[in-house]
């Protein structure tokens, strides 16, 4: 059930206290703990939650309260550090990637069908064969060459433009595919046979046939021409080819004699390796069904996305025209054929964000099967009426299930980390070839700071009992119970003065602000508005009292723009300082009303409440430019901080706070220190209605440049990684769209936060230590 925000009410103790004996009072109970749990009442469902559990009924509630609180099916880890998920056609074998360059590791692990085994071995880029009793991957020596080449990659500052960047991954993968060894793996016994061939650049290894025949990719410093090459066992190399190939990858099909090459932006080819030709198709994106008898791709005709499906049975693949099974004027991507051939799902964007249909390829007919307001995409088949896909933006994928009725489609989440409050970003998702598995690539601990991601299975098999349902939640009540107390105590010298404060928060003036900056339109450095803006922001800071400063500085691109700043000075130690920073610059093509008009006027409402009401540190408002394109203001604002010796306790970045996709009113504290984030989940939870998750979260933000300088410091809230905004960085991104309860009660909890960490700075030395400088970045743990 799900329930508007305006219809929110405490919740009856008479409900809470019930005793479930009949399963109408179940069914109401269960309403009643579901309302609770989308109000973020979450104690008050949690009990109700634990009354059912304990009950006559507790088997029939049990797959509800598990999709409430967390997982339905068992995860398990398969490792700590992994990415690039590879499985082999039977399902037998699984593997993936960890580590870099020259110390990058593949492990293989059996799965079903053979006794349990692992072991790991050098090299990159695996490819299990059809039978999957071997495998097929490259290893490259170590060598100074590529060592140096790295180092200059990975000090992007010491190259001076794009170009340059370009020459030197170029020159790289030249070297590491000339140096590269092909290492064909015995997946029974682990023996290793290595293929040197030191004058082919190798790409994309694959076995094929039934004699599990190696093609490559490849180039030689003779002929230029990407084809696809043949190695035999004793190092002799033959072309194979007929003529030139485009692409990044051979992916084998369900008929051993064809073999895609895709990684094209607008092609594709299908290369018969009996006869070498090569048929090059107008198109993008191609899918194979899961036996692989079949590929789907896109093409555009007369302004018209077209699905195409090409069979790859037979003899005639090399002339055969491919099937038009679904037209729109919409956009439309990722084609994928059901196992039997008879379905494609696709992603199409009716509106402003991609959903996903059911085309049946008899009849072009369709169904929509999500109806979210945020983006529905990757979808693969698990079987016949099931879809695995995801809902959300990169940084913060989930995971759903969808099964297909007559009646419609229903979801199911997959993966969680059975907490209430930190959030489980995803990257990678791989479904067995029964469908009864699925691969996940996920920081299930929330952690985004540091660079291990951890690889995990779910079995559709095994679902949560009511013991283990029923520790997740006893276990969820103590940890929602702990922070309510340690918020009271948290706030409680101030508490008064701060719920003073909170309540004169206007959402008046808070969309007041907003429509200002919005009829500036585009904020983009480059554009009119970002000059308006800057004189509005200076403007409005004095008229809370302020004597706003302008950091000017010129962007890599030579336009001019500044940031604002505003300081409250500390009455007891003004030498420590705590920052409120936001952007508000916005993309070129659109006003940018969520990103970040509104994370704008939550700083200016913030600053004008504390305007008079002076705190025994020093807060410093910051109103950045050119966040968008390359984070150039935050750049500036710390290195001017670092250069006045500012002695920096705690660093909030706020960036997108008003979109709200549901009835929930809810943002996701992004930080790097614990003390930081527990501030502001206790200033939200005890001085507002917001409800708040968490992630350890910094990358690509602001808060950088912010995390360099001046180490574990960072807090703030956003809407990623939990990012559902389909106007995301569109010219759509407009005032109307954005929540303005959410963007009030969003202040509420930034107010008590700035009070809370302005009113008891750290102890001289008590800092948290952290990384000092990009070229210094280690992970930030507890």
């Amino acid at each position: 059930m799900r329930m508007r925000a305006s219809m929110r009410c405490a919740l009856p103790l008479a409900l809470i206290a019930w005793t479930p004996t009949a399963p109408p009072l179940d069914d109401a109970l269960l309403t009643t703990a579901r309302v609770a749990w989308e109000a973020g009442q979450y104690p008050d469902a949690l009990r109700a939650m634990l009354h059912l559990l304990d009950g006559n009924t507790a088997e029939r509630n049990r797959r509800d309260i598990a999709l409430i609180t967390g997982e339905l099916y068992r995860s398990d880890s398969l490792a700590a550090d992994g990415a690039g998920l590879r499985q082999s056609a039977d399902g037998r074998w699984v593997a993936w990637q960890s580590g870099a360059g020259n110390a990058l590791v593949t492990t293989i692990a059996s799965q079903a069908g053979v006794a349990r085994r692992r072991f790991s071995i050098r090299g990159r880029d695996l490819a299990f064969a059809p039978d999957g009793r071997t495998a097929v991957q490259l290893r490259v020596p170590p060598s100074a060459e590529a060592d140096s080449l790295r180092r200059l990659i990975a000090h992007r500052d010491s190259l001076d433009d794009g170009p340059g960047m370009a020459a030197a991954e170029a020159a790289l993968s030249v070297h590491e595919g000339r140096r590269a060894h092909v290492v064909r793996v015995d997946l029974e016994s682990g023996k290793e046979q290595e293929i040197i061939r030191d004058d082919l650049e190798k790409s994309s290894p694959i076995l094929v046939g039934t004699t599990n025949r190696i093609l490559c990719l490849g180039r030689t410093s003779s002929d230029r021409a990407l084809a696809i090459y043949e190695l035999l066992g004793d190092g002799s190399v033959t072309r194979r080819s007929s003529g030139a190939v485009e692409g990044t990858r051979l992916v084998p099909t369900g008929n051993p004699r064809y073999v895609l090459v895709t990684g094209a932006d607008t092609i594709f080819s299908v290369f018969d390796a009996t006869s070498g030709r090569v048929r090059a198709l107008a198109g993008r994106q191609p899918a194979l069904s899961r036996d692989g008898s079949s590929v789907a791709y896109i093409a555009r005709a007369n302004a018209m996305s077209q699905v195409s499906l090409l069979s790859l049975h037979g003899e005639t693949v090399m002339q055969d025209s491919a099937r038009i099974v679904y037209t729109s004027r919409d956009s439309i991507e990722r084609p994928v054929p059901s196992p039997d051939g008879t379905r494609v799902v696709i992603g199409r964007m009716p509106a402003h964000d991609w959903e996903l249909y059911v085309v049946e390829v008899a009849t072009g007919a369709s169904t929509r099967i999500t109806r979210d307001l945020q983006h529905d995409r990757l979808p693969q088949w698990l079987d016949e009426n099931s879809i695995l896909a995801t809902k959300g933006e990169t940084r913060h994928r989930r995971s759903y299930l969808y099964e297909l009725t007559p009646q419609g489609a229903t979801s199911v989440r997959v993966f969680h980390n059975n907490t209430v409050r930190t959030i489980a970003p995803e990257y990678e998702w791989l479904a067995s070839p029964d469908g009864t598995r699925i691969y996940v690539v996920a920081d299930r601990d929330g952690d985004t700071v540091s660079p291990e991601q951890s690889v995990y299975v779910v079995d559709r098999r095994r679902e949560v009992s009511i013991a283990e349902l029923r520790a997740r939640v006893v276990s969820q009540l103590a940890s929602e119970l702990a922070l309510r107390d340690r918020s009271r105590r948290m706030f409680a010298p101030i508490a008064g003065h701060v719920r003073d404060l909170t309540r004169r928060a206007s959402i008046e003036r808070l969309y007041g602000y907003q429509k200002a900056l919005f009829d500036f339109d585009s904020k983009h450095v480059t554009q009119p508005g970002n000059l308006k803006a800057q004189r509005y922001l200076a403007d409005t800071y004095r008229s809370f009292g302020y004597s706003p400063v302008l950091q000017e500085f010129t962007v890599p691109a030579g336009s001019r723009t500044a940031n604002v700043i505003a300081t409250l000075r500390g009455t007891e130690r003004p030498d420590v300082i705590y920052v409120l920073a936001s952007h508000y610059d916005s993309r070129a093509e659109g006003p940018g009303a969520d990103d970040n008009t509104s994370g704008t006027a939550v700083l200016l409402e913030t600053a004008r409440l504390l305007a008079g009401h002076p705190l025994p540190a020093t807060v410093v408002f910051a109103s950045l430019s050119a966040e968008e394109g390359g984070l150039y203001g935050s750049a500036e604002f710390t290195r001017r901080a670092q250069a006045a010796g500012w002695n920096v306790a705690g660093a909030i970045n706020n960036d997108m706070l008003g979109w709200s996709g549901d009835e929930r009113l809810d943002n996701t504290i992004r930080y790097t220190n614990a003390r930081i984030r527990d501030v502001q989940h206790a200033a939200a939870l005890s001085f507002s209605r917001l409800i708040t998750y968490d992630a350890r979260y910094y990358k690509n933000t602001d808060a950088q440049a912010m995390f360099d300088a001046w180490g574990n410091v960072i807090g703030g809230m956003g809407s990623y990684p939990v990012l559902a905004n389909p106007h995301y960085h569109k010219s759509h991104d407009v005032l109307e769209t954005v929540n303005q309860q959410l963007v009030l009660e969003t202040t509420r909890a930034t107010v008590a936060t700035m009070m809370q960490l302005a009113s008891t700075p750290p102890r001289r030395g008590r800092r948290d230590a952290g990384p000092r400088n990009a070229n210094n970045r280690r992970a930030v743990k507890e």
